[in-house]
């Protein structure tokens, strides 16, 4: 009896030919189901370089052939033909089976045997096409896509192929492979790699390749601007996936900052005549640090303003009561809805009236003449002017007596976000408790976290904290407590508390401290990074954006996903504003029609349609990363 011919053995029994591409068509023996779409990458190398695989076909009725293999090449052509760059009896080579032949089988092995290509292997045949001799735009336009990603593939080819190794085998993510391109430098990439060894995290390589290196988007680099550095001769490198460039000299990039800022000083000289001293500092951010900032007055308020004012506050709290007690309605009104109509128009004529009031602070010429300026820059490398700082020997008499208590660095108010300060705390506690949760996983930055903490403190005299028996380090648990008591539940508070328990701590109920010394001393290395770290974190000071710079920079490097650990909601934060600043933060995000629906709806209305919006939202919804500023 004849058996029936394997595949293998049938492949010689096929015809290898060409077939015009107008009599060819989808089979239904295909195991992919459906026509696939025209690939405009796969249509870019049919254009140019041609067909270089086969199609697998059966003869069909009417001198046509059905496509058995070959179904994304078919659609690809089909769609050059159709917009006439390709004709369309264009001869295509195929391999003719005989339709007796078990062509499910056939098609089968065609797409499960098919491997995909390692993405590694991917970027070092773009980088050796360009070796070659080749344009970034020819190979763009030969593989359908962008100039961009043509660079990114080139850049990740030329990466050590010791670390392509080390991503083939999944030692390293292609997050971090990215990082490697900032430096072209393969000895440096590889002295990279051995020193980091377990954290290979993208932020940190990039910060060991780079060292000092100013990035240009942000901070001084920002504000000094790539085009004038270029233009003073400073080297740069690139960071292709970050579409962000570093500047290398960074003393040039500290003579072009000092000068551009002693332009702004002597504007402002000219300006506002009757300072005491103005300076420039090339210290990013608030620089308040050994001055008492002052407080500007208001000067020349119209009395009828003043006044309106005051009764409209003095308003505002008497019908505090009936709203958050329910001790019945004000008179004069009859109904719910009526009074949350004019307690919220009440509390928007206030808000008006205080801008206006505000539009009359200023610095007297007495404090002036006291006082000065700090003229520097912020992290969008904008300019900014720190006005009212006074030295504490330059305070009149007075004046002393009455800030002798205060904090020599007082904080100024936000004045532009609008949040109430007791909003703003909660924000930065609950972005205290995510970056803390974050640390737990990086025991190198805690390291450091902790060492650059003894060291500001020991190593430039500061304030020496209370001691202990064998360092004179303090530290202390640092709460994350909010006015609505909400930080004891959450991811967040999840991940703490289970690093909390995992923690080996037995050796802490020995009496005598010798013995409990030793008793830590004999816990292993892990045992003690995880103790350092969770201690680190738990000690952790962060709040809101921008309210200190070495703050954000630790959370930067971390690369806190904050979305993930907080998300707003109507107790945490919609009800905590007014309409005008729900309109102005979420706009954007509901579109124009409830844009539009919010002057006259109430806010309780617009609090609930956005709680809504976030508790349902889905993965590809914008309002799953919304955040606010502060954060």
């Amino acid at each position: 009896m004849k058996t029936k011919p394997t595949i293998d053995e049938r492949d010689t029994e096929m015809t290898m030919t060409t077939i015009a591409l107008s009599k060819l068509t989808h089979s239904d023996a295909n195991v992919r189901q459906s026509a696939p779409e025209a690939n405009p990458q796969l249509m870019a190398s049919l254009l140019t370089q041609g067909v270089l695989q086969n199609l697998v076909v059966v003869p069909a009725t009417r001198g046509k052939f059905e496509v058995i293999a070959g179904g994304r090449r078919l659609s690809a052509l089909q769609a050059l033909a159709s917009d006439k760059q390709i004709p369309k009896t264009y001869a295509v080579p195929c391999a003719v089976k005989d339709k007796d032949d078990d062509v499910t089988a056939i098609s089968l092995s065609e797409n499960v045997q098919r491997e995909a290509m390692h993405p590694a292997d991917e970027f070092e045949a773009f980088a050796k096409l360009i070796e070659e001799g080749k344009s970034v735009e020819d190979v763009a336009a030969t593989f359908g896509v962008t100039p961009t990603v043509v660079q990114r593939r080139m850049a990740l080819g030329n990466v050590s192929p010791a670390i392509l190794d080390q991503y083939r085998i999944d030692a390293l993510n292609l997050e971090s492979v990215m990082a490697f391109t900032v430096c072209d430098d393969h000895e440096r990439q590889l002295a990279c790699l051995k020193e980091l060894e377990h954290r290979l995290w993208p932020q940190a390589i990039k910060h060991w390749l780079l060292g000092e290196s100013v990035v240009s988007n942000r901070g001084i680099g920002a504000f000094v601007g790539q085009a004038a550095y270029e233009k003073a001769g400073g080297a740069i490198s690139g960071d292709l996936f970050a579409e962000v460039s570093y500047f290398s000299d960074v003393d040039l990039v500290m003579e072009l900052a000092e000068k551009k800022l002693k332009r702004a000083v002597g504007k402002l000289k000219k300006a506002e005549p009757g300072w005491m001293w103005i300076e420039l500092s090339t210290a990013e951010g608030s620089n308040e640090t050994g001055y008492i900032q002052l407080s500007p007055q208001h000067v020349g308020v119209p009395e009828s303003l003043a006044k309106e004012l005051a009764e409209v506050d003095a308003k505002i709290e008497a019908w505090g009561d009936f709203f958050y007690d329910n001790n019945g309605l004000p008179d004069g009104i009859s109904t719910e809805d009526e009074f949350d109509a004019a307690y919220e128009a009440l509390e928007q004529q206030g808000n008006d009236l205080q801008v206006q009031v505000d539009e009359y602070l200023t610095f007297t010429p007495e404090q002036m003449q006291y006082s000065g300026c700090v003229v520097t820059f912020d992290h969008r490398g904008k300019t900014v002017i720190q006005r009212g700082l006074a030295r504490k020997a330059d305070m009149p008499k007075c004046e002393k007596a009455t800030t002798q208590n205060e904090s020599p660095a007082v904080a100024t108010h936000d004045e532009n976000s609008g949040l109430s300060q007791s909003l703003r705390d909660d924000l930065g506690n609950y972005r205290k408790q995510a970056t803390k949760a974050m640390l737990l996983a990086n025991t190198a930055l805690a390291s450091d976290v902790l060492i650059y903490t003894l060291a500001v403190q020991t190593l430039s005299m500061g304030h020496r904290w209370t001691g202990r028996n064998l360092s004179t380090v303090s530290i202390q648990s640092e709460r994350c407590t909010t006015k609505l008591d909400d930080t004891e539940e959450g991811r967040a508070f999840e991940e703490l508390s289970a690093a909390r328990e995992a923690l080996r701590t037995d050796w802490l109920k020995t009496e005598d401290c010798g013995e409990r010394f030793n008793s830590f001393c004999a816990l292993s290395k892990r045992e003690k990074e995880r103790i350092m770290v969770y201690c680190v974190a738990d000690s952790l000071c962060i709040g809101i954006r921008g309210s200190s710079e070495d703050q954000d920079v630790l959370i930067e490097q971390l690369g806190v996903d904050f979305a993930t650990y907080w998300r707003p909601s109507k107790a945490n934060y919609f009800s905590r504003l007014n309409k005008g600043q729900l309109a102005a933060q979420f706009g954007e995000l509901m579109g124009e029609e409830w844009l539009a629906s919010v002057d006259s709806a109430k806010k309780g209305v617009v609090v609930e349609t956005l709680d809504e919006r976030f508790s349902v939202a889905t993965k590809d919804d914008a309002a799953t990363t919304w955040l606010p500023e502060q954060f």
